[in-house]
């Protein structure tokens, strides 16, 4: 499983994203942490512009309230979790650990991945996925990027990761990733999921069955080369995207953090996050099976949660808050399966 994922980081990354209206916060603050936006673990990079605003925490954040899905007298917890959030969040919610202390069941926002290969495989897929991170014919960034994006590009790359110049020789759907990601630990932001990863340490500490959808990889040779193939104009829709959201909805991102932890739902629904997700997603899944196995977690997630709800008196479930919301969300999803649905 981690070798999988080591092989696929950017590819397999956004499959697996991604607390409680009532919940109370203990003091939590976003502030600007000062001019110097230090790397982690040493010294302040330089060249890194002074307006680089860096979240701080300051208390406990007990984020939004629990959704209930019910099936007479049995019913599932929803946790919804947020990307990106602060790096240094203390997350702690006394109605997720009221729910475990009674749960039969938890359901992580993550899987497993079953690829089922060898470690001379492993070699040959490493060599290979070091291969499509690169333009054809060694190009670089600069040459197969029109130069009003590459422009806007470089000017992020120098404000956010002016060290990291690998990036320019990488296909434009790696660099918009890697730019992403870089963008966010300068801002004190982290994409991780480390709430769903809380709450998987709370279930051991009282020892709740976790159950995960596992995503069987049974061709990653021919994973990776369908990748090589997406299209140049798809890529590009990809890394415009990002873009546009770095320059402007850093600060969004930030709020919507905020808005997570004191549990103000209306102000969680944003546009210009799922359009970034939609559009890299879109290039991704040119590769039909990259969408087979982004369906593959998806079905095997809701899979569980509907047995859950089915077999458990008290369960709990940790999925993205966006994917809660919208006509194909898990809330719609479950409603049309006849449960009822308390929002918090």
């Amino acid at each position: 499983m981690k070798l999988a994922l080591t092989i696929f980081p950017w590819l397999l990354a956004a499959l697996f994203s991604s607390a409680s209206l009532s919940a109370q916060t203990s003091g939590l603050i976003l502030e600007p942490a000062g001019d110097s936006i230090p790397r982690e673990g040493g010294a302040p990079t330089e060249n890194v512009a002074d307006d680089v605003e860096e979240v701080t925490i300051i208390g406990e954040a007990a984020g939004p309230g629990l959704w209930k899905v019910r099936n007479g007298e049995n019913t599932l917890y929803l946790l919804g979790t947020l990307s990106p959030l602060p790096k240094k969040l203390q997350w702690r919610s006394r109605e997720v650990e009221n729910v475990l202390s009674r749960a039969k069941q938890v359901i992580p926002a993550g899987g497993e991945v079953n690829a089922d290969i060898g470690p001379i495989e492993a070699v040959q897929l490493y060599m290979q996925y070091r291969k499509l991170r690169g333009n054809e014919d060694k190009q670089s960034l600069e040459e197969v990027l029109p130069p009003d994006v590459f422009g806007r590009f470089e000017a992020l790359r120098q404000r956010y990761a002016p060290r990291e110049r690998d990036m320019l020789k990488h296909r434009p759907l790696i660099a918009a990733g890697e730019l992403w990601r870089e963008a966010l630990s300068r801002s004190g932001l982290t994409g991780r999921n480390d709430v769903s990863r809380r709450v998987e340490k709370l279930a051991k500490s009282r020892k709740v069955p976790i159950v995960v959808p596992t995503i069987v990889i049974d061709d990653p040779k021919g994973a990776l080369a369908e990748v090589g193939k997406i299209s140049r104009e798809a890529e590009l829709a990809c890394i415009r995207s990002t873009l546009s959201r770095i320059e402007s909805d850093l600060d969004a991102a930030r709020r919507k953090a905020e808005a997570w932890s004191v549990g103000d739902i209306d102000r969680l629904r944003s546009s210009s996050a799922s359009e970034q997700r939609e559009a890299c997603w879109s290039a991704l899944q040119q590769s039909p099976k990259i969408a087979r196995i982004r369906q593959q977690f998806e079905d095997g997630w809701f899979r569980l949660a509907v047995a859950a709800v089915e077999n458990h008196d008290v369960a709990l479930a940790v999925v993205p808050i966006d994917e809660l919301f919208g006509r194909n969300g898990v809330i719609a999803r479950m409603i049309a399966r006849g449960y009822s649905v308390d929002e918090p």
